[in-house]
């Protein structure tokens, strides 16, 4: 026994050095391996020179044509005390693009794209998103610049590049290097493109600085996923106000410009600007979350019994949880790919309001449900019913933000018209309703403020992305959205006339669905049938089953009197009482059949 206790400790302590002592070892040979590169990485640093590591002399003819144009003088002024320009930078950026690609053969380009890497077609366009953070250096003249640049075009090429350099606030000037990830050799990049020698010196002085505290957070170049990286050049505009800008891009591996076109700009706002825009976003954002919560309880208190639910299509309110969902996703990874804090506390407020708008709208659909179902129905089988619908309401969500945040994340934007389908099936969430009231001959019974209400909220966030030139996520407008808006409003001006004009106003005679009469046409029997059936039974004798009254003097001719009514299993009530009954059940009080709605 001792000696089995003797090997389990040895195992235990075999398995600590194994688990800890290994991680330790690793941990320490890779700290060395750390201290050796970054030992390396300044080495080489120090001895970078315009004359041998200058890479701008070595773009092609053209692009240094564009850089010199863009900077003013061909680039002489380039670092020189020349005015007054913009000290802080710092703000979300806008504006277009076209792409060029050079012929020119380089020492980065022998002809061939890199496995692996896309660029742009020769001479297509599209959007550029800049966002720029500025922090200071001990450099009297350059501040540290980083940020993001994103590209995207129509025809389907998007790029999300990490950007790191430098900002000359005298000559208003920015020198970039964009990547997919940025790695320790960005800042030799930077070094590298800046157009003089003079700058080269600053650039190589003001970086030596900042990297002896970035540096051990930068992965070496060979870590880093690989695809086109660009040379950024970015001229701020002398003596606006606002955050004005010209950029041209090139990448050299990929042999391709990036620039501004010629008469344009890329706008900007200031973080702070920007922010207060947010803001005021989020506010009405959150009113119209508020809006739709007040006018859900609303309709739900004016359907409180089982007759008035059974008149609700939950298709339809399946479909508006669905959209709302969705809404909500894309506010929450807004939030936090911007990462701010007053991003995050309106992301969480906007968490809370949808998380009770999406209780309540669950706990409607699943009362919607219920009272179109049988009472027939096992109690444990309905029971696993709406079990099964709570789980496919939230994985569905689930599901959505992941598909969302991968598709922004991958920046492969989906074909307008491809959107726009997806978008237009999405608030087509009143046509279940429409076809409910068709097929079953009756009102919706929604409340005229929820139908416009609900339906005006919902339209407030694409409007407000598609047809608002000033929208927070800088989205150009899109004259599509109006097809949308006269979509929705069609849908809900054909409920309100439902009611008004019937439910099938619009709906061909020959193509209507047939719906039960409660005043049929009955066929009188014969003399000997009548006395037939009363020697067999007494207890055929009409009686409503409600008020255990007799129903008499039920037939005008050969049709019921408004005042009896018969169910599509052949029992007779008086109208009256069978009305009461079916505003509880909507079930024969005899057999239990289902019954229509009157």
């Amino acid at each position: 026994m001792d000696r089995t206790l003797g090997w389990i400790l040895l195992l235990c302590v075999l398995w600590l050095w194994l688990g800890w002592g290994g991680n330790w070892w690793d941990s320490h040979e890779n700290k060395e391996k750390r201290d050796a590169f970054e030992r390396d990485w300044w080495k080489s640093f120090r001895r970078l020179t315009f004359e041998h590591n200058s890479t701008f002399s070595l773009l092609p003819d053209s692009v240094q044509g564009s850089v010199g144009t863009l900077l003013g003088n061909d680039g002489k002024n380039f670092g020189s005390s020349g005015g007054e320009f913009m000290k802080d930078v710092t703000g979300t950026y806008h504006g277009e693009w076209v792409a060029d690609h050079s012929t020119q053969t380089t020492p980065f380009w022998n002809g061939t794209l890199p496995s692996g890497y896309s660029r742009p077609e020769d001479g297509s366009a599209g959007r550029l998103k800049m966002v720029l953070n500025s922090e200071p250096t001990n450099h009297k003249l350059a501040e540290l610049l980083r940020g993001t640049v994103s590209l995207q075009s129509a025809t389907g090429f998007s790029a999300l590049l990490d950007v790191e350099g430098l900002y000359w606030r005298d000559s208003g000037v920015a020198v970039l290097h964009g990547a997919p990830e940025v790695s320790a050799q960005s800042a030799v990049d930077v070094v590298g493109a800046a157009p003089t020698e003079k700058l080269f010196a600053h650039a190589k002085a003001a970086l030596s600085e900042a990297y002896t505290k970035l540096l051990p957070q930068r992965k070496r170049a060979e870590d880093v996923g690989r695809d086109c990286e660009y040379h950024v050049y970015v001229q701020f505009i002398q003596g606006r106000k606002a955050l004005v800008a010209r950029s041209v891009m090139f990448a050299p591996a990929c042999s391709v410009s990036v620039a501004t076109p010629a008469g344009r700009t890329i706008v900007g706002l200031h973080a702070k600007t920007y922010l207060l825009m947010v803001v005021r976003y989020a506010a009405v954002a959150a009113l119209g979350m508020v809006a739709l919560l007040l006018l859900l309880e609303r309709q739900m208190r004016h359907t409180p019994t089982p007759a008035s639910l059974a008149r609700v299509s939950y298709h339809a309110l399946s479909m508006q949880a669905i959209v709302d969902s969705h809404i909500f996703v894309l506010h929450a990874i807004a939030c936090v790919a911007v990462g701010s804090l007053a991003f995050l506390v309106a992301g969480a407020v906007a968490f809370v309001m949808f998380s009770a708008l999406l209780v309540l709208v669950m706990r409607y659909v699943s009362a919607v449900w219920r009272s179109q179902q049988p009472s027939a129905v096992d109690p444990d089988d309905c029971r696993r019913c709406l079990i099964r619908m709570y789980v496919i309401a939230y994985v569905a969500l689930v599901v959505g933000v992941v598909a969302t945040y991968a598709y922004l994340d991958a920046q492969r934007p989906l074909p307008a018209a491809a959107l726009a389908t997806l978008v237009a099936v999405a608030h087509g969430y009143w046509v279940p309703q429409i076809w409910r009231n068709v097929k079953r001959n009756t009102s919706c019974g929604l409340r005229w403020d929820y139908v416009v209400g609900t339906t005006a909220v919902r339209l407030f966030f694409p409007l407000y992305a598609f047809a608002y030139a000033g929208n927070i996520a800088f989205v150009s407008p899109a004259p599509l959205v109006w097809a949308l808006v006269a979509f929705s409003v069609a849908q809900t001006a054909v409920l309100m006339m439902q009611d008004l004009l019937g439910p099938r106003f619009f709906v061909p005679e020959f193509l209507r669905p047939l719906a039960h009469d409660y005043h049929p046409a009955v066929s009188l029997p014969s003399e000997e049938e009548d006395l037939e059936r009363n020697s067999q039974s007494s207890d055929m004798a009409a009686v409503c089953a409600v008020c255990i009254q007799p129903v008499d003097s039920a037939l005008e001719g050969n049709h019921l009197t408004p005042s009896h009514m018969l169910t599509p299993c052949a029992h007779m009530y008086h109208t009256e009482c069978l009305q009461r009954w079916m505003d509880i059940k909507l079930e024969c009080p005899v057999c239990r059949a289902r019954l229509p709605p009157p």
